[in-house]
Order: structure tokens, then C-alpha cells, then sequence
């Protein structure tokens, strides 16, 4: 992953967003492309977890793991969101349609919560609610329906927002 394929994503976002055909181009849907999005996912939670121990200090080699499954649970809810679409959809595409924009997208929420912990300002609940809008927009970038496409925003932002909790009950349950 370069310099050059983070430019080039943020370019396919710009196009997503402005509703432009053509932003597939900016993006490869092959193995190299999704193993560049999983380093800037995995990087931009480094990130998160380096600015989030700056405020806090570094917690115990337990509650260290704990964080790194909480910050990894967002890959869990963009893959289960596409996978739900693709099963009960008309969608024929293909799925790394979904999920190399998403990989980058979760990064961008990443880096974003990692500032937002660092300066102590509450932004959890408006991350969680852009990063829903623009999953509903990457939907419609790939030509689902409008039902459809809310759907896809809901299912991402309510995984987004339930997985964390769902992982704190399960801790505490032991």
C-alpha cells in the first residue's frame, strides 16, 4: 500500500459521494486491492490504539487484547452487512465491490475515533451514524435499490453499535 492508493481511494470516495459512475476506477477488487485495505484498516487501529493510550496509559495485557477485538469489530460488521445484502438481494456484482471501499471507510472512522478519544471529545454515536450514510451511499454507488440501500446503511450502522456492546456483555458474563 502507497501514498499513491490512499490518494486513490480517497479519489473513489470523492466519486462515491458526488454520485459519479466511474468511482470503481479507482479502486482494485482483487487480492491486492483488499489486502491494501486491510493495511490501512489494520494500521489506521494501530493508530486508534497509540492515540487512545496517550489519554489513557496502557491497560493490562488483558484489557490490551480486549481493545484490539473491540477496534477489529467493525471488519465483522462490514463483512456480515455485505454478506446479508448479497443473500437477500438482487445484488449479482461482486462482493469486493462492498468491502474494499468499506476497508477504507472503517479506516477513515478509525483514525477519525483515535483523534476524537485523543482530544477526550464524544464522537462515537456521529461516527457510527456517518459511517451508516456513507455505507448507504457506497449501496447506491453499487446499484441497489433505495430500500435496499438504507438497508445495507441500517444493518452497518446498527452491527457497528451493537458488536462492541454484544463484546462487553460476553466479557463480563465470565
Amino acid at each position: 500500500m502507497t501514498l499513491e492508493t490512499l490518494k486513490q481511494a480517497g479519489a473513489g470516495w470523492s466519486k462515491i459521494l458526488g454520485r459519479r459512475p466511474d468511482w470503481q476506477s479507482h479502486f482494485r477488487f482483487d487480492a491486492e486491492g483488499m489486502n491494501g485495505g486491510f493495511l490501512a484498516f489494520g494500521a489506521a487501529v494501530l493508530v486508534a490504539i497509540v492515540l487512545a493510550t496517550l489519554r489513557f496509559g496502557f491497560p493490562p495485557p488483558l484489557a490490551m487484547a480486549l481493545v484490539v477485538v473491540q477496534h477489529l469489530l467493525p471488519l465483522l460488521a462490514l463483512f456480515i452487512a455485505t454478506g446479508l445484502v448479497a443473500r437477500l438481494s438482487a445484488f449479482s456484482g461482486s462482493t469486493a465491490s462492498f468491502v474494499v471501499p468499506g476497508l477504507y471507510l472503517l479506516a477513515a472512522m478509525k483514525l477519525v475515533e483515535g483523534l476524537a478519544t485523543l482530544l477526550g471529545v464524544p464522537l462515537a454515536g456521529a461516527i457510527l451514524a456517518v459511517t451508516g450514510i456513507l455505507g448507504f451511499r457506497l449501496a447506491q454507488a453499487n446499484g441497489l435499490s433505495l430500500p435496499t440501500a438504507i438497508g445495507y446503511g441500517l444493518a452497518l450502522f446498527v452491527l457497528l453499535a451493537v458488536l462492541p456492546i454484544a463484546l462487553y456483555m460476553l466479557v463480563n458474563a465470565f
